[in-house]
């Protein structure tokens, strides 16, 4: 089986645009904080793949902040990152509920 045609081109962007992300955030010596592109990855999986899969790409997009070094993001906060990853996949949780619920009404109203 090929693997390109059995993951998703929107699984796919989402996966390189989180690890775009971690370059960047290593290349340039300081971590990419901003929610946009942790949110737009958990967007695109959460269109096309729902809920659950929208829900888990949030945790992967946190873990992913994290190897990117945007926690803490105060310095007064070292040593917190830990709830610093719960607000951001709570963060990101709300983004793939509102894709998922969005979608839904788009759907219902044809």
């Amino acid at each position: 089986m090929n693997l390109s045609r059995a993951i998703s081109l929107p699984l796919q962007i989402a996966v390189a645009i989180l690890l775009l992300t971690i370059a960047i955030s290593m290349a340039a010596g300081a971590p990419v904080r901003s929610i946009v592109p942790y949110g737009l990855a958990v967007t695109l999986v959460a269109w096309r793949h729902g809920a659950a899969a929208g829900f888990l790409f949030a945790g992967l997009a946190t873990l992913a902040a994290l190897a990117a070094g945007a926690f803490p993001t105060r310095i007064e906060w070292s040593g917190q990152e830990a709830g610093e990853g719960l607000i951001t996949y709570f963060k990101l949780s709300v983004i793939a509920a509102w894709i998922v619920l969005g979608k839904y009404v788009r759907d219902g109203r044809r």
